[in-house]
């Protein structure tokens, strides 16, 4: 008998120096000192300006190396590539519905609301790793470019995750990897995702203003959190108002 409680994961390490390193690199890089440049300056050289020894930087290019958006070429350099930071909405990388939709320069919001508990079925027992039968929180939404139905949301999140708390006392309409750090403990750290076409059932053409003729691209998820524990499965179904791209690194 599989256990149906998940417990709550302890953030690991913390906030990671790198981290903030990799999103300023990316900032100078797309709009700031490094704009134009093609090749970024010496590891030292970038220790000193932003402030941080060389072993903060090198981890920094090695992550900004494996998302592609430079290649360390011996005898070359740090080389940047254009192409790729000009990529807005990348498959391969953390999507997030409303910074997604406002960098196509949109207003985000969700409507729709539906929230209720189910029992696990054997794929959604097998996925979470809990018991079949075991009670899941499904939460439903619609969301909005502007006035435009562009994603329909289902995720399931284990009841254990929220304890004894009732879940009808707890707002489930923040962003849900926002619900699974504040109000179930759990630091979301990876995803994996089926992507397939689909047409979705009726409920969700009808919510979504489909016409006959068009389909939606589905990602079938499953989210881990730190200690590579199954925490969440979404449904995410995606319309044409997209532009995904996928980076594929040869080496």
């Amino acid at each position: 008998m599989k256990n149906n409680t998940i417990e709550p994961a302890c953030r690991l390490g913390g906030a990671v120096i790198s981290d903030r390193i990799v999103s300023n690199l990316l900032d100078e890089l797309r709009n700031g000192t490094l704009a134009t440049c093609a090749r970024l300056p010496a590891e030292v050289e970038l220790a000193e300006t932003m402030g941080v020894s060389r072993t903060v930087i090198r981890d920094a290019l090695s992550e900004l190396e494996r998302e592609g958006y430079i290649e360390r070429v011996r005898g070359i350099g740090t080389v940047v590539n254009r192409n790729v930071l000009r990529l807005q909405s990348r498959l391969d990388q953390k999507l997030e519905y409303y910074p997604l939709i406002r960098s196509f320069g949109s207003f985000p919001h969700a409507d729709s609301f539906q929230i209720s508990m189910v029992e696990a079925d054997r794929a959604m027992a097998e996925s979470l790793e809990i018991s079949i039968g075991a009670p899941l929180i499904c939460i439903k939404k619609r969301v909005l470019a502007d006035t435009k139905p562009v994603i329909y949301s289902i995720n399931y999140l284990p009841k254990s995750l929220f304890g004894n708390r009732d879940y009808r006392h707890i707002d489930l309409t923040p962003s849900v990897f926002e619900v699974l750090e504040k109000e179930c403990g759990q630091q979301p750290a990876s995803n994996v995702a089926h992507i397939r076409a689909s047409c979705g059932d009726d409920s969700i053409r009808t919510a979504m203003r489909l016409s006959d003729d068009e389909a939606m691209l589905l990602l079938d998820e499953v989210c881990y959190n730190r200690l590579c524990r199954p925490i969440m499965r979404s449904f995410s179904y995606y319309t044409n108002f997209f532009d995904f791209s996928i980076l594929r690194k040869m080496l």
